[in-house]
């Protein structure tokens, strides 16, 4: 990698050009991280995979890609951001071809970890390519917009996009197809990034923390792995442990951090992050902001599918009214800024609010039921929040951050999202898992009175059917995995081929249909409640919260100045 590469701001189209590699490497890594939901039946089956390796091909993409993120953005200002980038895309393409190969479970999971580590590396760079390729802020501003409605959108989308290639099943590919599809857009992304990325942010030739990277990498390891899997071990004390373990890694890495860079050193984060208010400020916001909506995603998501019997193909049906106002909004963020400033952040949560109230309008938990007239305009409105607000807050964030330290700030942010999605799932999940337990006993006792007097008529065997209903209810709802029908419980298991067994099988199934219809929906709403909360106070303070003296003369100089190139650019 040339040492003589510039930090030239390119306004032409060669500038546009490297940015969308950016769009379309950020959307596959986005897609990856939920696209596999959908397709794990299938994994299943074909590779005979157990429910623990089935897990890690999971969990294991997201680890890798948080432990990544400091390190990668250490590197890539080592290196080169452009070249580091395009590096790192073509390991992940790669990757994403051994995953359609793989030919046994250890293979996929080691391919996903490969892709995840990837993924990392190429998050960790997109911040500081824009803020340099880009001098003129309503470039940045759009660049910035553009890329946060591409992130946003791209998870919600996973589903969707991988039950169409189930379901298209191209040149009888199945399951591997998820992975496969990566390779064209991939290409392209490469072939961009090849032409105007490389060369294109300068180097610093300064030795890598590695005692920091371990520090970092480790922390990040046992947080983002033991927020995964603590739920299905019930928050054992191993998985404390481990997240303790995380927590005092994290105090020994900051502090080693601060030791190294007034000696002198480069330490993998810049301590001037740490010390600016702002920027810690916003990077609260951050997490939260994203620990809500990866909760909301989560919980949403669960509802749907086993509350509501969705398929996982309709679930993402359903969020395209979402995704489209969130593009919408993040393309309409650059214009709203100028009249809001970061107060656009707090407004976009409001209307994120607006949403989570539409959701406990629309949705009756017994019977189960879901009024989309009701909910679709909340949809609209909830998406153009989220993306306007996505949109603004990477910009509050660049602002935020000492000039001098964007490189450090390109790492940091992604792995802010990253950990606040983590913990919006793991704690909403606490809360949605422990209502479902909470729910169930008056919940069964309903069903299983009503399922005895429906088979009353049908079998002498009634009472011990609704009895036996009961007892696999009650094991399956209040165990740490409510969404898995226990072992030896399953219908399928038992049913004869008789025409009374098909009766009795029929009854059953919908009566489990209708009591996890009321436990699932009701345990979203009192989740709904908790989001709905935490939303309420966070735009609240977002909105009162005064912009500093120097951001808003600098708004008002920046409106001053865009009134002059184009008079009717300030209109709405």
């Amino acid at each position: 990698m040339s040492a003589l590469e510039t930090s030239h701001p390119d306004v032409g189209t060669g500038a546009w050009a490297g940015v969308a590699a950016i769009f379309i490497a950020v959307f596959m890594q986005m897609v990856d991280a939920t696209i596999v939901t959908v397709a794990l039946p299938d994994i299943v089956r074909d590779l005979g995979a157990s429910s623990a390796e089935s897990s890690l091909m999971l969990t294991g993409y997201t680890v890798a890609l948080a432990c990544t993120l400091l390190p990668s953005a250490r590197a890539g200002m080592r290196c080169g951001r452009g070249g580091f980038f395009l590096a790192a895309l073509a390991v992940f393409v790669g990757a994403s071809v051994l995953c359609g190969l793989a030919p046994t479970p250890l293979t996929l999971i080691a391919a996903r970890v490969i892709q995840g580590a990837a993924a990392g590396a190429v998050s960790a760079q997109p911040i500081a390519i824009i803020s340099a390729r880009f001098g003129e802020t309503n470039r940045r501003t759009l660049a910035f917009a553009l890329y946060g409605a591409t992130a946003g959108t791209a998870a919600m989308l996973g589903p969707l996009i991988g039950g169409v290639l189930l379901a298209a099943n191209p040149l009888e590919m199945t399951w591997r197809s998820i992975f496969l599809v990566n390779v064209i857009p991939g290409a392209v992304a490469l072939a961009l990034a090849g032409r105007y990325l490389r060369g294109s942010v300068s180097v610093e030739r300064r030795p890598l923390d590695l005692i920091g990277a371990l520090l970092a990498t480790s922390a990040l390891f046992l947080l983002v792995y033991g927020l995964s899997i603590g739920r299905e071990h019930r928050w054992s004390p191993p998985i404390v442990a481990m997240l303790a373990c995380a927590g005092a890694l994290l105090a020994v890495f900051v502090i080693h951090e601060h030791r190294l860079a007034q000696r002198g050193g480069a330490p993998l984060l810049d301590p001037g992050l740490l010390a600016a208010r702002r920027f810690l400020a916003w990077m609260l916001a951050c997490l939260l902001v994203y620990g809500v909506f990866g909760a909301y995603l989560f919980s949403m998501s669960v509802a749907l599918q086993f509350g509501l019997g969705y398929s996982a193909l309709l679930t993402g049906v359903a969020t395209l009214p979402f995704s489209a106002g969130a593009v919408l909004g993040a393309l309409a963020a650059p214009r709203l800024a100028r009249r809001l400033g970061n107060h656009l952040v707090g407004i976009g949560c409001a209307l994120f609010g607006v949403l989570l109230l539409g959701w406990l309008l629309a949705l009756e938990p017994s019977p189960a039921t879901l009024s989309w007239p009701v909910l679709m305009v909340p949809l609209i409105l909830g998406g153009l929040g989220v993306g306007a607000a996505a949109a603004r807050l990477q910009i509050a964030l660049v602002e935020a951050a000492p000039p001098q330290s964007i490189d450090a700030a390109s790492g940091l942010v992604p792995t802010a999202q990253q950990v606040g999605n983590s913990l919006g799932v793991a704690l909403i999940g606490v809360i949605f898992f422990q209502a479902v337990a909470v729910g169930a006993p008056p919940a069964v006792s309903h069903e299983r009175a009503q399922l005895q007097q429906q088979l009353t008529t049908v079998t002498p065997l009634a009472s011990g059917i609704a009895g036996e209903f009961g007892r696999c209810a009650t094991l399956q709802l209040q165990s740490p995995t409510p969404e898995r029908t226990p072992q030896g419980c399953s219908h399928d298991e038992r049913a004869g081929a008789s025409d009374l067994a098909e009766r009795i099988s029929s009854v059953v199934q919908t009566a489990a249909r209708e009591l996890l219809g009321t436990v699932f929906v009701s345990a979203f709403r009192t989740v709904l409640m908790v989001l709905l909360a935490l939303v309420t106070v966070t735009s609240f303070a977002l909105l009162v919260r005064r912009a500093p003296v120097v951001g808003r003369k600098r708004a008002r100089a920046e409106r001053a100045r865009h009134s002059l190139e184009s008079p009717n650019a300030h209109r709405l």
